[in-house]
């Protein structure tokens, strides 16, 4: 009933029986499908471990920003490989964060532009990061190729007034509505997690009003930036439900309403069967 359209069952603080007790918490759960996602080689390993061992985890290998003064090629190459297995449904999470500074700005977005090369080469579903670099985000995915009509050709058209699907995922996104409506009609998906359920998360509050729900995916970004009720407590995949629950009110419509479209939404974008 539900999807956890980005998270991270491979977390490396977590130990083999901490992963193991919140899988069983995920299975015990109404969530019935997570993508876990790689933020470097190590952790994309790991996410395709995670993925063999359970039926509704699927995973996302990439390299985060964060390690763009240290990543080398042969990391690259390596993600290309683990990009074959069959149960790898996106190249991600990659992108931009300028948050603790910009020294190493060149490199994050060489990095960036390396592996949107990458997922064009392979055509498969990307996954944005993007913390205070919202515009030079959208300028380099543009430049890249993210959004071309060769890319859009693709993916299977889409329901609602955007129909072309590039495959993008906007994920914990953060910038304006106007922008998201400018994603989404080029292409894009925005993915909203525990800041919607915030009392000072306004802007992803505007963001979801402002966009068709065609256009959205819900997430935790576990164990990170948990929902409220439960704000300040480590995140868990399962907990995506209180983000759907305040969707559902803010459109207006049932939470089972919105859990289905959301779920939906994600295994069209993820290519789940």
């Amino acid at each position: 009933m539900l999807f956890d359209a980005h998270t991270h069952l491979n977390f490396e603080e977590l130990t083999k029986e901490e992963r193991l007790n919140l899988a069983s918490e995920i299975e015990a759960s109404d969530l019935d499908y997570i993508i876990d996602v790689g933020d470097c080689v190590e952790s994309s390993r790991q996410a395709l471990e995670d993925a063999d061992k359970y039926d509704w985890c699927y995973a996302a290998v990439g390299i985060h920003p964060d390690h763009a003064s240290v990543y080398t090629d042969a990391d690259i190459e390596e993600i290309r490989k683990l990009a074959a297995h069959p149960k790898a449904m996106a190249i991600g999470e990659i992108g931009l964060d300028f948050y603790y500074g910009k020294d190493d700005q060149v490199e994050q977005q060489e990095l960036f532009r390396k592996q949107i090369r990458l997922a064009n080469e392979l055509k498969m579903p990307i996954m944005i990061h993007s913390r205070d670099a919202n515009q030079l985000t959208m300028d380099i995915l543009v430049e890249e190729g993210a959004f071309s009509e060769e890319r859009k050709s693709w993916f299977p058209k889409r329901p609602g007034p955007y129909p072309d699907d590039a495959r993008v995922q906007m994920h914990c996104y953060s910038g304006s509505a106007e922008m998201a409506e400018e994603y989404i009609k080029m292409g894009a998906t925005i993915s909203l997690g525990g800041p919607i359920t915030f009392k000072n998360g306004k802007k992803a509050v505007e963001v979801f009003q402002h966009l068709p729900v065609e256009y959205v995916m819900s997430e935790t970004d576990a164990p990170f930036m948990a929902p409220e009720p439960l704000r300040g407590r480590p995140n868990k995949p399962y907990y995506v439900e209180h983000v759907v629950r305040k969707m559902a009110e803010l459109k207006g419509l049932s939470y089972e309403e919105m859990a289905s479209i959301l779920t939906a939404n994600a295994k069209r974008f993820f290519n789940i069967k």
